[in-house]
């Protein structure tokens, strides 16, 4: 049951539109990965509108060849702040992070010799050597800190870094905010947040180590004195997606109850000429004047980076220094100064695929920031989205399963393109950003499971046709076990497969396989009651109604016993209708040939009377005899149809004959005429005849196998089974076989031909005329003694009964040597025609 309902469209398609819509709460890493690089591939061609002039001077390869390799004097960065300020630069952000004073022993030198030169002129009263406006030149010279800090205050909104780092705070750190970090932000309504985490959480840092996911310990800010001289400081920390990609910027972060502002807003907030606690925070928005920054729910702005065209200058501080970047390209811009070159320089990847540097990175955050067109993440997007999956999952349950599944695919595929369209158009008109892929999966597998579903169903329906079709082909064919595999591989619920199923146990049945036929009807009933199959599960229980065939001798006499006409056993193809008669080696049975409505006689050989070590050697034989016997195609013969086995016996299907066994007319009282004599034993010498020509010897011709049916036809039956009953043993160990009929080298166990079938001929015509055997004892040893050494009782050569010529071949018939016996049965069949002839005038036509 809970296979069945886990099974269905319904509870497939519902079960993947909840993980989609966990997955959109929670958004997981493959469906990201799908909709960043939707998004890299818009928002690298979206227009972001004018925005005021940004540029870079950069640190790059040609200034570190010209001016010397980094880290560069402060002397010469406070040189490059000049010069910029110099030029007109409205706002310049530096990028260079200074966190201490720099140690420097020629300026340390200086001072000592200062003081030194200073205490001399005390001590000698005497001008110094040299004078001190000459230390104090030097000193100054020296003094980059100075020179730096003197830049930074005397250049308009200039905006230096820090960073939150992840490592633990260095030694006698109290982990306290400094005071102009408390300057420089915000206060935090969520004071409980921990350190370092953007709000809300999200996203991974780069920082200064390798560990991405922890949260920040400590931060390095400018050392205090050029930190004070600084119009405003910001963090340079970034969110990477995943992949490595930038695409979101933290314009606040927050850090111990405070909101930390970024480098860029705070370069945005100097260029606006405001201050930073006058901004105006809302969810989803940021304020700064008559700027409006839209962000997310934690302050992150969306990052557009389009480098064709750049939306930032970038000029070489070489050239800057040169003067060869005119000053009036610095006039009322923000300008970003930071290393671009060599080893230090820090790089990021974009949207676009381009490794770029830091300062080059803040620049294009500054142009987004600072545009009139903002890519957003509206708050309602996620609800739209939320309710299209809802509507996609409900198309899907209610109207792909209704509809044929290329019409459905069509209507599904503009369902899609409208959607993708609307979330495009959104995208470049109102730069609003909708996740387009949660819909677009949900649609494509659920398509897939209703054409998987489809194509599996028709796989499976012509599977079911193959396996029937099998199955009906091998049950014809009588090969019950292998049509019972095909069937077992359909489906039982199919009313046709119980039906096919239901008719291999009713043959199972008559192949007297209970057990099987049994298993059968109880797969059957796993589905549901069907037909009577409940009625036969319980007869087979209780072995009752059941169809037997009885043939080994343990079991009695050969019978049939059927109470259901339906399931009256077969062998191979033919039905058993009743019992004909029985000998040594089985019985015969009235068959019918279902095929062709023609009866038979079935004649069945039990594998009980075999030795178990003599079975597959009967086998063997059986059917090497039975496939010659099967070939004589004779009027006098019998003719052998078919020969097989079942799983307890082996059968042979022959014509069915009418008439009467000679048995009939070898009692004294029921004698033929001797011309009938004649005439019978002529169609046996003739049946004998071909026989031989043939290669086959019957080796037991006795009245029982000739049978006289209408016209006088003579018919010899089992040529060549009783060879095969001469490697059988009764029970009692003696050799089978009818010893009354034996030739003398049958009976000493020799090989024989055909001369040994004449001798036998030979009995049959002493019995026919005189209503006795020749030969006659109270044993069965006297009798085999008799036949290879004793005479039998001559006939008397008196006209009438015996005449001369009739005594005369049943004489040389019956001789014990071979030699002087009849060599063939073609002179049998010319010696009664000459005594026809002496007797009758002219032979009569054969029978």
């Amino acid at each position: 049951m809970i296979k069945k309902i886990f099974g269905s469209h319904l509870c497939q398609v519902a079960l993947l539109t909840l993980a989609l819509v966990v997955g959109m709460l929670w958004p997981s890493s493959a469906i990201e990965h799908l909709e960043q690089g939707y998004y890299d591939l818009l928002a690298g061609r979206f227009k972001t509108g004018e925005s005021p002039p940004v540029a870079v001077a950069a640190i790059d390869d040609k200034s570190l060849d010209a001016m010397g390799a980094w880290p560069w004097p402060r002397s010469l960065v406070a040189e490059t702040i000049r010069c910029l300020s110099d030029a007109g630069a409205q706002t310049l952000g530096v990028t260079l992070l200074y966190s201490r004073e720099a140690s420097n022993p020629g300026l340390k030198e200086i001072r000592n010799l200062r003081k030194i030169n200073r205490k001399q002129r005390r001590r000698t009263k005497r001008g110094a050597m040299i004078p001190d406006t000459e230390f104090s030149a030097a000193e100054k010279r020296l003094d980059h800190d100075t020179q730096l800090v003197s830049a930074v205050k005397s250049a308009r909104n200039v905006v230096l870094p820090f960073r939150l780092l992840k490592g633990a705070p260095p030694a006698g750190d109290r982990g306290e905010l400094s005071g102009m970090l408390i300057i420089n932000s915000l206060k935090s309504e969520n004071e409980n947040t921990p350190a370092g985490r953007g709000v809300g959480g999200l996203g991974g840092w780069i920082m200064e180590t390798s560990d991405t996911g922890a949260a920040a310990q400590s931060i390095r800010e400018p050392y205090r004195e050029l930190a004070g001289k600084a119009g405003a400081i910001g963090h340079l920390n970034l969110f990477a997606d995943p992949d490595g990609i930038v695409r979101r910027v933290p314009l606040l972060i927050e850090y111990k109850g405070r909101l930390l502002p970024s480098f860029a807003l705070q370069m945005v907030v100097k260029h606006k000429n405001e201050q930073l606690k006058k901004i105006k925070l809302s969810q989803g928005r940021l304020r700064i004047n008559d700027l409006d920054i839209p962000t997310d729910r934690s302050y992150r702005m969306l990052f557009a980076y389009n480098p064709h065209p750049p939306k930032v200058k970038t000029y070489s501080v070489a050239d800057v220094m040169n003067h060869a970047a005119a000053a009036q390209r610095f006039k009322d811009t923000i300008v970003l100064l930071g290393i671009t070159g060599g080893e230090h320089a820090r790089f990021y990847r974009t949207a676009a695929g381009d490794d770029i540097s830091e300062v080059e990175l803040f620049g294009s955050i500054l142009a987004n920031m600072l545009a009139q067109r903002h890519i957003i993440r509206p708050g309602w997007a996620l609800p739209m989205e939320i309710l299209v999956v809802l509507y996609f999952s409900v198309f899907l349950i209610f109207v792909i399963p209704r509809v044929n599944l290329k019409i459905a695919g069509l209507i599904l595929g503009i369902f899609l393109a409208t959607w993708a369209g609307i979330g495009m158009a959104l995208f470049w008109l109102s730069g609003f950003w909708i996740k387009l892929f949660p819909p677009v999966i949900l649609a494509a597998c659920g398509y897939g499971l209703v054409g998987l579903k489809s194509f599996a169903r028709n796989k499976r329906y012509e599977n079911l046709e193959a396996n029937k079709a099998l199955g009906l082909s091998y049950q014809g064919q009588g090969m019950l076990d292998m049509a019972l595999e095909k069937f077992m591989q359909c489906p039982i619920e199919d009313q046709s497969v119980k039906n096919a199923l239901y008719n291999v146990g009713l043959d199972f049945e008559r192949k007297r396989m209970a057990n099987k036929a049994l298993a059968v009807y109880e797969h059957i009933q796993t589905a549901g009651n069907f037909k009577d199959v409940k009625k036969r599960i319980d007869r087979l229980k209780n072995n009752g109604g059941t169809l037997v065939i009885k043939t080994a001798s343990e079991f009695g006499t050969p019978s049939i016993s059927a109470e259901d006409i339906e399931t009256r056993p077969t062998l191979g193809r033919y039905e058993i209708l009743k019992e004909l008669g029985r000998g040594a080696m089985g019985a015969v049975f009235l068959g019918r040939d279902p095929r062709i409505n023609r009866e038979v006689a079935v004649k069945i050989l039990p594998y009980a009377e075999i030795d178990a070590r003599e079975l597959e050697e009967f086998k063997t034989r059986f059917f090497r005899e039975a496939e010659a016997a099967g070939r004589l195609s004779h009027p006098n013969i019998v003719s052998i149809f078919d020969a097989g086995e079942e799983h307890d016996m082996a059968y042979i299907a022959m014509e069915l004959l009418e008439g009467h066994e000679l048995t009939d007319f070898c009692s004294s009282d029921n004698l033929l005429p001797v011309e009938q004599v004649l005439e019978i034993v002529s169609s046996v010498a003739s049946a004998l005849e071909y026989a031989h020509r043939e290669g086959v010897v019957h080796r037991d011709i006795k009245p029982s196998n000739i049978m006289l049916v209408k016209n006088r036809l003579v018919k010899v039956t089992d040529f060549g089974i009783a060879r095969l009953g001469d490697a059988s043993q009764t029970k009692t160990g003696i050799a089978f076989g009818t010893p009354g009929y034996m030739s003398p080298e049958q009976v000493s166990g020799k090989k024989v031909d055909g001369r040994s079938d004449l001798f036998s001929l030979g009995i049959v015509f002493y019995e026919l005329l005189t209503g006795k055997r020749p030969f006659a004892a109270e044993s069965i040893t006297s009798l085999l003694y008799a036949i290879t050494h004793s005479d039998y009782p001559p006939l008397p050569a008196k006209e009438g009964r015996y005449p001369p010529c009739c005594v005369n071949i049943v004489d040389k018939l019956l001789k014990k040597g071979l030699t002087a016996r009849f060599s063939s049965a073609s002179q049998v069949i010319k010696a009664i025609e000459a005594c026809r002839a002496e007797l009758y005038g002219n032979p009569q036509k054969r029978i």
